[in-house]
């Protein structure tokens, strides 16, 4: 009886242990036949309204989001490849008067950042510090294009994306820690670093902090270490795709090396000094490296090339990088040229830095200062041409300069051949020293509603237009300069957190050609340029905004309350802007602005987009209470404080 009994019971055990397998069997075989489709059981996870279910495989995954009291599952797409690229859409022969404005990802998002590579960090549960004015807490994932959540919501920070190869590669944060990940979630490099930094296919990672960090370089493209963390403290700039500065740390003085990114190979002893926990030991350029080493007592600088080899002696007190083929040098306390080379263009005998540089041909001059005067130096003669009785030398060109006598604010023009002035000194000031066609902006009078500006040709003297302007700004456009001018406006002093300043206010804005032709009269009470490729200006009158062209003429109706500012999203087919009608001005410093800081922003009204003719292509018919520029073909949007996205398509 024993027997059969225990008989009986294997046999009952086995069939039930034979229905188990059956079952698993049929539910791997019905997973695997409903590929990306998705039945988690959600477990919230955070107090930010939004839930994450993750399968035992880590790979079907879903959120869940709050929206509205409303339930709404966001699936993460599973791609079946390693890697993963997005791949632009075609560009259209030509640019399309219409497009086609449709929601993709509703606005359920505390925060969202533009499209790139086909892919946008969204955020959750973000607050605004008041103190420290900026955002903080919340949790950041990954969406495509077709608004799939393809990295979940559970990362402290995911920065700027790295295409490598075939590859779309992620910077994301966790518990306080760094490491790189794919889109598909898996670790490229683990999340257990305490900063990743990255250069081309090349990742500089830190782990530890204090004097008790240590760093690495991982390869990304073939996903191994080439300097194992342990071996130095860390990895300052990259000279270029091949070269880096490595420091050993404090216990060794904070000495510097350069390294081979591909090998890991040191190139230069151990002997160069610098900034004590950051950057290198010095710039790099055309092929050469400026570095630091102590010598005797002091430390002096010289030149490395690429190779560690030594170029100059170390004597120089300072070396500044000056040009494509000279630098500064400080010698003795007294300051000189050398070439990339280490030999002398000018030797070390003047008061201060050489620090302005006019080179031709024919020609090149050189601005410097000595026996307390500035003056200029013709390298090719090796004299001084101008005498060093200025207090300054402003801007230096092929046959003149514009120069500073007496204090900063008297200026004038003086012909280096003859020695004589074109303009004598007297103007107040020569703008930014911005010349187009030989015509410079200047102003003369003293500070405050006694100045005015106008347009002077730099070359003859002559005054094109009249110093009757309250301002006067250059503009570059697609097919030509142009002057923005005011007048009218009066100057009034502010007061910014304790800083006085004065500004100008009031007055009335037009237009001039590069020649100081009216193009626009001043009619208007704001002009702004859109953008260098459309030769188009929003303008305002009372609170409505419109476009006029590059002729004067209105393109778009002043009956606006706001026109953004044209963006050129790459492998989109046309530079469009935001329009608005309706809208009211708000303060916002609770993190929902799209870039996440406090300011006056727009909300409520209709949205549309304007292309760099003046059509309207989207009507501004759109009701959301925010809208931003096109990214990827994709524009973000807000409604009630939450971001989301909408597909900007061409209509052809």
């Amino acid at each position: 009886m024993y027997k059969i009994g225990k008989f009986k019971l294997i046999t009952v055990f086995c069939f039930i242990l034979a229905i188990v397998f059956l079952g698993v069997y049929l539910w791997i075989t019905a997973q695997s036949s409903h590929a990306n489709i998705i039945h988690p059981t959600y477990n919230l996870v955070s107090d930010y309204g939004y839930a994450v279910a993750i399968s035992e495989q880590n790979q079907d995954t879903s959120v869940l989001v709050q929206y509205d009291d409303e339930e709404i599952i966001l699936p993460i797409y599973v791609f079946d490849c390693d890697c993963v690229i997005a791949i632009l859409e075609e560009v259209p022969n030509s640019v399309p008067h219409n497009f086609i404005f449709t929601e993709v990802v509703p606005p359920i998002f505390d925060s969202v950042r533009g499209f790139s590579n086909g892919f946008a960090v969204v955020g959750m549960g973000q607050v605004w510090n008041d103190e420290m004015w900026r955002r903080e807490s919340g949790l950041y994932g990954l969406i495509d294009r077709e608004g799939n959540l393809v990295l979940p919501i559970i990362y402290d920070h995911i920065g700027s994306k790295i295409t490598v190869g075939n590859c779309v590669f992620v910077v994301v944060g966790y518990d306080g820690r760094q490491g790189i990940i794919n889109i598909h979630g898996d670790e490229i490099l683990p999340i257990i670093y305490h900063g990743v930094s990255i250069h081309d296919n090349l990742a500089s990672v830190s782990y530890g902090t204090g004097d008790d960090r240590t760093a690495g370089l991982f390869n990304l493209s073939t996903r191994q270490f080439v300097i194992p963390k342990g071996t130095y403290v860390a990895i300052g700039t990259f000279i270029n795709e091949n070269r880096a500065w490595v420091t050993l740390g404090p216990a060794n003085g904070w000495r510097w090396g350069a390294v081979d990114t591909n090998t890991g190979q040191l190139l230069t002893p151990m002997v160069y000094t610098g900034q004590a926990t950051a950057g290198s030991p010095g710039w790099f350029r055309n092929g050469i490296i400026s570095a630091n080493r102590d010598v005797g007592s002091g430390r002096k600088r010289g030149f490395l090339d690429i190779d560690g080899n030594e170029i100059t002696q170390f004597i120089y007190d300072e070396i500044v990088w000056f040009g494509d083929d000279v630098a500064h040098v400080q010698y003795n306390g007294r300051w000189g040229i050398i070439d990339m080379e280490g030999n002398y263009i000018i030797e070390p005998m003047f008061d201060s830095r050489i620090w302005r540089i006019a080179r031709g041909e024919d020609f090149w001059y050189l601005v410097v200062s000595s026996d307390g005067g500035v003056g200029l130096w013709d390298v090719k003669e090796g004299r001084m041409i101008v005498p060093n009785i200025y207090f300054g030398i402003a801007r230096t060109y092929a046959n003149y300069v514009i120069v500073q006598y007496g204090d900063w604010w008297t200026e004038g023009v003086l012909n280096i051949e003859t020695g004589e002035y074109i303009i004598p000194p007297g103007y107040m000031h020569f703008g930014n020293n911005d010349i187009r066609n030989s015509l410079i902006l200047a102003s003369r009078g003293t500070e405050g509603n006694d100045r005015k500006m106008g347009l002077v040709n730099i070359r003859t003297g002559e005054i094109i237009v009249d110093f009757i302007y309250d301002d006067l700004r250059w503009e570059q456009g697609a097919e030509g300069d142009y002057i923005i001018f005011r007048i009218g406006a009066e100057w009034e002093q502010r007061d910014w957190d304790g800083t006085i300043f004065d500004t100008l206010v009031g007055g009335l804005f037009g237009i001039m050609d590069a020649y100081g032709n009216i193009i626009a009269p001043a009619i208007y009470s704001a002009i702004r340029y859109m953008h260098e490729s459309s030769d188009l200006f929003a303008v305002q009158r009372g609170a409505k905004w419109g476009v006029i062209n590059s002729n004067g003429e209105i393109v778009l109706p002043i009956e606006f309350t706001h026109i953004g500012s044209f963006w050129h999203p790459p492998g989109f087919p046309a530079d469009l802007a935001p329009v608005n009608i309706g809208a009211r001005w708000v303060w916002d410093n609770s993190a929902h602005s799209y870039d996440g800081f406090g300011t006056y922003v727009l909300r409520g009204g209709r949205w549309g987009f304007i292309d760099k003719s003046g059509n309207l292509v989207i009507p501004a018919e759109l009701e959301y209470d925010l809208v931003y520029a096109v990214t990827g073909g994709m524009a973000a949007v807000m409604r009630d404080g939450k971001w989301g996205f909408v597909a900007v398509t061409p209509d052809i």
